[in-house]
């Protein structure tokens, strides 16, 4: 019988781990811990309304007083120091140990940081928490020069709020373009055209050789070339790293995440990972950690299923969101898979834009600029492998959503 479910990690994936047991049924005891003393909230407010001012607090992920209601043991601030997943118990940062029945790593990822001379002087920062987005919000203001190393979606969005608050603005990207890994060169590139219109500079195929500083605080980036350039704030967003630390010393072999299937269960019986710390299946083959929003609350509703024996296996399509320099951005699919890409719409003459990939007559995958509807009528074609032609995705007068009824009428028949 489950009686004892610990979740080791506070953020999205844990949370919604949590929230899921309860939805499902499950009436045993949840272990939640987290490193920070407040509940879990939403991360992608960090970048954006938090970071503009807009908010005070980033919204919570539960409404308040959830956690006593749904009978949740949170251990604020509580660190998980070992795992014996032989005998299924914990040590934590107090000394205690506490014994589980299931345990699931929802540990979530760390940013990275840059091994270059000056990188820990004060003023060169990162964005990973509330604390972090706090630090950052009370260094800009009208004039200030934030330098942002990495072009990547962190990179664009924080560029977005600061240049509206005044900021001087320069993203440094080691690629040729902005964007590359997530949204593909043509999105990438009228990101960054948007983004330069708003007044940010962007330097790209930029070699940085050392963070400059005086009296303790940053100044200046400096350049492979022997370039500098001036900042009063420097904010590294160059990716990030699946927290694994823990995975590791109770014995599983890691390298980007810990490697799972379809359900979030490891190697390990009875332990599963959920979100950014987790190499999970993807539908098109392969495994990675895909760090999004949408897919760590799918894989956290899919283990959590597992954990109480409803084994429902999710193998996941990378979804994301974004805003940047006032636009909207939505993602579905790998956008380096084989197939055909075609446009609908025009964002130079004010329309949304839908970018589809098409392969062995199916939609792969899809991008939409500022077009919610009809992307979520593409997100549909995308997770159904409904079937199609080139010549109807190409007519701008082809009705995406009389192409999905028309397939599921054909499939219920």
């Amino acid at each position: 019988m489950i009686r004892n479910i610990a979740i080791v990690g506070f953020g999205l994936a844990g949370a919604s781990a949590a929230r899921s047991l309860r939805d499902q049924g499950y009436d045993g005891r949840i272990h939640l811990f987290g490193d920070e003393p407040v509940p879990a909230y939403d991360r992608p407010s960090l970048s954006k309304s938090v970071l503009s001012g807009g908010v005070s607090e980033p919204p919570p992920l539960h409404e308040a007083g959830w956690y006593t209601a749904a009978g949740v043991d949170v251990y604020f601030g509580e660190r998980v120091q070992q795992i014996d997943p032989a005998h299924r118990w914990l040590r934590l940062s107090s000394g205690a140990s506490l014994s589980y029945d299931r345990l699931l790593l929802a540990t979530g990822a760390r940013a990275r940081t840059l091994s270059v001379p000056g990188a820990m002087l004060d003023g060169v920062l990162t964005l990973r928490d509330k604390a972090d987005s706090l630090n950052l919000l009370g260094r800009l203001g009208p004039g200030v020069s934030l330098s942002i190393i990495g072009g990547g979606l962190i990179g664009c969005e924080v560029a977005t709020t600061a240049c509206k608050a005044g900021a001087e603005v320069r993203i440094i990207e080691s690629a040729d373009e902005l964007l590359l890994r997530v949204l593909g060169r043509r999105v990438g590139t009228w990101c960054r055209e948007r983004l330069e219109a708003l007044g940010v500079v962007v330097q790209r195929n930029a070699r940085i050789s050392a963070f400059e500083g005086k009296d303790g605080r940053v100044r200046a980036v400096a350049f492979a070339d022997g370039v500098r350039v001036s900042s009063d704030v420097v904010l590294v967003c160059v990716g990030a790293e699946p927290d694994t630390e823990l995975a590791q010393q109770a014995g599983l072999a890691c390298s980007r995440g810990v490697p799972v299937d379809a359900t979030g269960l490891s190697a390990s019986p009875d332990l599963f990972v959920a979100g950014d710390a987790a190499r999970w299946p993807l539908r098109e083959g392969g495994q990675r950690s895909l760090e999004t929003y949408l897919n760590s609350q799918a894989q956290a509703v899919a283990a959590a299923a597992a954990m109480l024996g409803r084994v429902e296996p999710s193998p996941q399509i990378p979804r994301a969101w974004t805003e940047i320099a006032g636009h909207r951005i939505e993602t579905i699919g790998d956008f380096d898979g084989p197939g055909d890409w075609l446009l609908r719409g025009n964002t130079e003459r004010g329309s949304p834009l839908l970018m589809l990939r098409v392969h062995n007559n199916a939609v792969a995958a899809a991008v939409a600029v500022d077009a919610s509807k009809d992307f979520a009528i593409a997100a549909r074609l995308v997770e159904a492998r409904t079937r199609v032609t080139l010549p109807e995705l190409r007519d701008p007068a082809f009705n995406l959503r009389e192409l999905l009824r028309a397939r599921s009428a054909a499939s219920a028949a």
